[in-house]
């Protein structure tokens, strides 16, 4: 039996999750951005008005409500989406939070088959 997982986009090489109400914040900068969607290889976030360049590179933490769930990423924008949507990639993660990043793609994936069983659309 062969099993296979397409994708639209394979950009960022990884599975891309999203969770509602999770943004992140930059050091240096006023504000939190709405993240679209993230993988453990990188993320696309929402701008809004402000300016990003491509090959810039920041620190970011991922917050959901009131809780940081990851800190201390560096990450470089790779391309300017369009419509204020930023893609990046993750740039040299530690062990630790590439553990971190695994696990919370992996809680969303659990919570998202979850979601589709209590909901009739696995059976």
């Amino acid at each position: 039996m062969e099993i296979l997982f397409e994708s639209k986009n394979q950009a960022r090489g990884a599975f891309r999750t999203s969770l509602p109400g999770l943004v992140i914040k930059i050091t240096g900068r006023t504000g939190a951005y709405s993240v679209k969607d993230f993988s453990v290889n990188g993320l696309a976030f929402s701008s809004g008005k402000e300016p990003f360049n491509v090959d810039e590179q920041f620190e970011i933490e991922f917050i959901l409500g009131k809780k940081v769930l990851l800190s201390n990423l560096e990450a470089k924008v790779v391309r300017d989406i369009g419509d204020g949507l930023m893609g990046c990639v993750f740039v040299d993660l530690d062990k630790y939070q590439e553990e971190r990043l695994d696990k919370l793609v992996l809680e969303v994936q659990k919570r998202m088959i979850l979601l589709r069983k209590k909901n009739g659309a696995c059976k």
